[in-house]
């Protein structure tokens, strides 16, 4: 006869084993992520910025070259990228008066921000971690933390995914928020700074199906941004150097429309989340991912939204933006 019993004793004993294998699995499996960004073996430093790439094997930049060439077509690439990291770095910090992520409280033990140049998944172009990380470089003695940015090795001038992703490390510095269509919208509609041409936008939210509908977008909400930063700059919107299209796009001969507002939303965003962190129990210095893009942040970002309107945009005068403002009311 069948003792259940033991049966149950089996059972459990080695359901407790395959839970302590998939654990050290996925332990093994998010440290090797590390490992290719830890085998580059040149190095190329750019102030706080330390670039790590290769020259060969699939972590290279893909030149139809002789191998005795491509030292020297890396240097006209690298030449391109810190001049593109420089530029977006310099005018977040100088022109828009953002604190650089390394100065702010948040990575104020971070000595670095490290690019990694390796091979992503097929159709990704970058991404940013907010995690403080110790690299173990095999041909460097670096080990400090540090902040990290992976590029593609397809990567080619002028796409502008560098300057975007230097803009989410701002980000991180001030923020634990990562709702998509603050992170990913506002970090899209940062490239019209550096890039000639029209600026499409979209009327903004009129109700609270049209907001909820702007929630749930990722890169497609900068053109609310797009848009909202437009208005709330007099010199773009109330100057004729730039000029409106039938509400979908305009074009600037005054530079980059809203600089003022993006510092004043991530300034508000500094010191909600904190309120938010103290509302929900949350360690306001080290927030799990899922509360980060947890869309009980949204009502704390449409209230810092709100705040910064008041404080830089022209309210009243506008008839669009006092409907938008009166929307943002209830948070």
């Amino acid at each position: 006869m069948v003792n259940k019993k033991n049966i149950k004793r089996y059972l459990n004993k080695y359901r407790g084993i395959a839970l302590l294998a998939l654990a050290v699995m996925s332990f093994y499996a998010a440290a090797d992520w590390k490992a290719p960004r830890e085998a580059l073996d040149q190095r190329l430093l750019q102030g706080e910025f330390r670039i790590y790439y290769t020259l060969t094997g699939e972590n290279a930049f893909p030149f139809d070259v002789p191998p005795s060439q491509r030292a020297q077509q890396a240097a006209v690439q690298l030449n391109s990228l810190t001049t593109q990291i420089d530029q977006a770095n310099r005018y977040y910090s100088e022109q828009l008066g953002l604190t650089p992520p390394l100065s702010n409280e948040r990575y104020r033990d971070v000595r670095s921000i490290d690019v990694h140049i390796i091979k992503l998944d097929e159709g990704k172009k970058g991404s940013t971690g907010d995690a403080a990380i110790v690299y173990r470089y095999r041909h460097f003695e670096e080990n400090s933390p540090a902040l990290s940015i992976a590029l593609s090795n397809q990567w080619q001038p002028p796409n502008l995914t560098p300057n975007h992703e230097v803009f989410h490390a701002y980000q991180y510095a001030y923020t634990f928020f990562k709702n998509s269509w603050y992170l990913e919208g506002m970090a899209r509609s940062m490239e019209t700074a550096f890039r000639e041409g029209e600026v499409k936008t979209e009327p903004l939210p009129r109700d609270h199906g049209q907001l909820e509908q702007v929630l749930t977008r990722s890169y497609g909400a900068d053109l609310f941004w797009n848009r909202l930063m437009y208005l709330c700059d007099s010199a773009c919107s109330g100057n004729t150097a730039a000029t409106v299209w039938n509400g979908g796009a305009y074009s600037s001969r005054v530079g980059f429309c809203g600089g003022s507002l993006v510092r004043s939303v991530l300034e508000q965003y500094q010191v909600l989340d904190k309120e938010a962190a103290t509302a929900r129990g949350i360690d306001p210095v080290d927030w799990p991912e899922d509360e980060q893009r947890s869309a009980k942040n949204d009502s704390f970002l449409l209230r810092g939204l709100r705040r910064a309107i008041e404080n830089q945009c022209p309210v009243s005068g506008n008839p669009e933006l006092k409907a938008f403002h009166s929307l943002l009311e209830r948070y």
